[in-house]
């Protein structure tokens, strides 16, 4: 079957790809999904079927791979792999019911250097909902007031795993996992280090405050960009199909969750690719 690719969202944020063996991947497709995650920072590769050892195979080709920091959810075998179900509970803390990636945000922007990129594999799927949203963050920044532009080279972030603007709760962290996440300083204004090309970097659920602000004033300033980088023009729709593998570059994009599939199951693979600090 020949590679098919479709252009997916606005401004070519996504991009779909079919016809694809990713257990027996040439030099030629690894060169060619390599450029079109440049071009297109959410990529799709339909109906994958993966093993989780052919999953960790397809993720090299995007950089090294990155152990997530909540032992909990590691597959035993695969520590570099974690499982997102919405039968998780928060078993260290309240015990209730965890919705992951509920809100807007971009992954491990608590951590000193977050992940490049994210593969999601879709394992079970509901049956109606379901959806991921990505936003455009390269857009969105370019769409900004040059005042505003010009305001936000300077500023910064704090993003903290329990951050004071948390909007959906979050597993509790071993004593272990707390050291290894403490809170980290971030650029409002991020400059991609493969395309050189800049983006808004925002997390709704992680940033706990706007260095040099009154609380009031940055809770302010990070609404107001938050509001501006979901504008429809910005934001693409996922809808999953069982076995897609999903690829986005949290260098530019946010994304988030619907949490629309009652009581449904929803379980995905994930794994993490190595970043740089943000600058």
């Amino acid at each position: 079957m020949a590679i098919s690719i479709t252009k997916a969202g606005p401004s070519g944020l996504g991009a779909i790809v079919e016809g694809l063996d990713s257990e027996a991947l040439a030099t030629d497709d690894e060169e060619l999904l390599r450029r079109l995650y440049a071009e297109s920072p959410v990529l799709c590769l339909r109906g994958q079927a993966l093993s989780p050892d052919a999953f960790m195979r397809l993720a090299r080709v995007f950089g090294a791979i990155q152990v997530q920091l909540l032992r909990e959810f590691r597959d035993a075998a695969h520590p570099e792999i974690s499982y997102i179900e919405n039968t998780q509970r928060d078993t260290r803390g309240d015990g209730k019911r965890i919705v992951f990636g509920e809100h807007w945000h971009t992954d491990d922007s608590y951590m000193a250097k977050p992940c490049s990129t994210t593969l999601l594999y879709a394992d079970v799927i509901p049956p109606v909902g379901g959806d991921t949203l990505f936003a455009n963050m390269y857009r969105a920044y370019e769409a900004l007031p040059d005042a505003m532009k010009a305001r936000l080279h300077a500023m910064r972030a704090v993003h903290a795993y329990q951050s004071r603007r948390n909007v959906n709760p979050v597993p509790t962290r071993t004593e272990d996992e707390e050291r290894e996440s403490p809170k980290v300083s971030h650029p409002l204004v991020r400059t991609h280090s493969v395309t050189g090309r800049q983006a808004l970097y925002l997390n709704l659920n992680r940033i706990d405050s706007v260095e040099g602000l009154p609380l009031k004033d940055g809770d302010a300033l990070i609404d107001e960009l938050f509001a501006h980088s979901i504008q429809p023009t910005f934001v693409h729709a996922h809808k999953w199909r069982l076995h897609d593998v999903v690829v986005w570059d949290n260098r530019c994009t946010m994304h988030k969750a619907s949490a629309d599939y009652g009581d449904h199951r929803r379980r995905m693979m994930r794994i993490l690719i190595e970043g740089s600090a943000p600058a």
